[in-house]
């Protein structure tokens, strides 16, 4: 199964993203074409193993389309890729900071 989603970043940003993410989800890399806008991930938790493969096409005005493929032993693939979108969607937040309040309650 695969999802997609257009984003207003480039491809460098983007993929640097998503190799946060599978540094994060302690994932191996597989699959790795990061030249080409391919990264692949080899991930198992709870005793099941699957494949998430990024694809990120540079569609030109800082723009990208980002693929999401799950493969492998995940029954709820749809999940596994709006979470995987939502992990990026969270690292590519751009001028969002922390405001800290000095008063202690």
């Amino acid at each position: 199964m695969t999802g997609r989603k257009v984003y207003l970043q480039s491809k460098e940003r983007i993929l640097n993203s998503i190799h946060d993410i599978v540094e994060l989800l302690n994932g191996k890399h597989a699959n790795t074409g990061a030249k080409d806008g391919i990264i692949g991930a080899r991930l198992s938790m709870y005793g099941h193993r699957w494949e998430m493969l990024f694809c990120v096409k540079d569609i030109g005005e800082n723009c990208c389309i980002v693929a999401v493929e799950i493969r492998g032993e995940r029954s709820d693939r749809r999940k596994e890729i709006k979470s995987a979108f939502a992990l990026l969607d969270y690292m590519l937040v751009i001028g969002a900071e922390i405001e800290f309040d000095e008063n202690e309650l």
